[in-house]
C-alpha cells in the first residue's frame, strides 16, 4: 500500500493545539516499536473492520498520519519491514534502552458526521505526541521529566518473556513511579496517586498460548467483522499475572499493585501489533498465529488491533500552538 507520511493539511488551527502526550513504557522485546509503528496501520485496520458493520451509527474512521521529520523517517523504516517485507524491524538509529526519549508526533483527524463541525478540533482532530521511554534504569532523570510532562501511559506488557529482562523492567518501573511520584507531589491527589492516566496493554494476545488462555477463560470471541476481541481484558490481565498463570515473568505478579499503589483509574486492552494470520479473510482460531515460529517474520501482511484504542481513550489538553 501506498502510505502518505506526513501532511500539514489539516493540522489544528489558532492559538491552541489539542494534545495527547504519552509516555510509552515496555521492557525489551515487548514490541514498543512495532506498536508505535503500527499506529497509522491501525486506524486503516479499525476502518476495514467497520466497513463490515455499516449503517449510519457505525463509529467513524480515522486518519493518522506522521507530522514531523522523526515520525515519518520510523514509519518508512517501518513500513518496508512489516508492509512489505512482512517482518519485523531492526530498531532504527540505535538501542532505546541506551538513548534520550524517542518521540513521535502524528495527527489523528476523521471526518465529522455534520460537514460544518470541522473547526471543532476537540471531536475532529488532535496530535498525539508519544514518548518511547528508555530504560528507566539507565536514564531516570530524563523518565521522571517524560513523565512529569505527559498526560497518559501506555504500559505494554508482554506475558511471553522469559528472559528476565521483563523482570529488572517491571522493578525499575516501580522506583521510577514511586520517585515520579514524590517529585509531582503538589500535583497527585489525596491519596498520592499521579496525575495522568494509564492504560495497560497486554501485548502478542496473537500468541497461541496466551489466546487459548482467553479462550479457555471465555474472554475471547470472534467478532462478526473477523476480528478477535477480549471482552473483560482486565480480568484477562490479573489471570496472565495470577503466580500459577502462564506468564514465565515471576515479576508479572507484582505489576498489578505497582500500577495500583500509583494510579486511580486504569483501563485495559489487549493488543498485538501483528494481528491474528487470515487466509480468505477469516481467523481460523486453533491456527491464527501471524509470526513464525522463529518470532522474527510474519506468516502474512499485519492487521494490528488494539493499537488504536488506548490512544482515543486518553485524554487531550490543549496547549500553545508549536511553531
Amino acid at each position: 500500500m501506498t502510505r502518505s507520511y506526513g501532511t500539514r493539511d489539516g493540522e489544528p488551527t489558532g492559538g491552541a493545539v489539542l494534545e495527547k502526550r504519552i509516555a510509552l513504557w515496555g521492557a525489551p522485546e515487548s514490541g514498543r516499536t512495532t506498536f508505535v509503528a503500527m499506529i497509522p496501520e491501525a486506524a486503516e485496520e479499525r476502518s476495514r473492520a467497520l466497513g463490515h458493520g455499516g449503517g449510519r451509527n457505525h463509529v467513524r474512521r480515522w486518519k493518522v498520519f506522521g507530522t514531523d521529520d522523526a515520525t515519518q523517517r520510523l514509519l518508512r523504516h517501518t513500513d518496508q519491514a512489516l508492509l512489505h517485507e512482512h517482518r519485523f524491524p531492526d530498531e532504527p538509529d540505535g538501542s532505546v534502552d541506551t538513548a534520550e526519549p524517542t518521540r513521535y508526533r502524528f495527527l489523528f483527524r476523521r471526518d465529522p458526521r455534520v460537514v460544518p463541525l470541522h473547526r471543532l478540533t476537540d471531536h475532529c482532530r488532535f496530535v498525539a505526541t508519544i514518548t518511547e521511554l528508555p530504560d528507566p534504569s539507565t536514564r531516570r532523570d530524563a523518565v521522571k521529566q517524560t513523565l512529569a510532562d505527559c498526560t497518559g501511559l501506555i504500559v505494554l506488557f508482554d506475558p511471553t518473556d522469559a528472559s528476565g529482562a521483563g523482570e529488572d523492567a517491571i522493578h525499575a518501573l516501580d522506583r521510577v513511579l514511586t520517585e515520579a511520584a514524590a517529585d509531582l507531589q503538589p500535583r497527585t491527589d489525596p491519596r498520592g496517586l499521579l496525575p495522568f492516566e494509564p492504560a495497560v496493554c497486554v501485548t502478542k494476545i496473537d500468541d497461541m498460548t496466551l489466546y487459548r488462555e482467553a479462550r479457555l477463560g471465555a474472554w475471547a470471541e470472534l467478532g462478526r467483522d473477523g476480528r478477535v476481541r477480549v471482552r473483560d481484558p482486565e480480568a484477562y490481565f490479573r489471570r496472565l499475572c495470577e503466580r500459577d498463570g502462564p506468564c514465565p515473568n515471576p515479576a508479572a505478579a507484582e505489576l498489578p499493585g505497582i500500577l495500583e499503589r500509583h494510579f486511580g483509574r486504569i483501563r485495559y486492552y489487549a493488543t498485538s501489533a501483528a494481528g491474528f494470520r487470515r487466509s480468505a479473510g477469516r481467523i481460523d482460531p486453533e491456527n491464527c498465529r501471524n509470526v513464525d515460529p522463529h518470532g522474527n517474520r510474519l506468516d502474512g501482511p499485519p492487521h494490528p488491533q488494539g493499537v488504536l484504542e488506548p490512544i482515543l481513550g486518553m485524554r487531550a489538553v490543549r496547549i500553545a500552538k508549536r511553531g
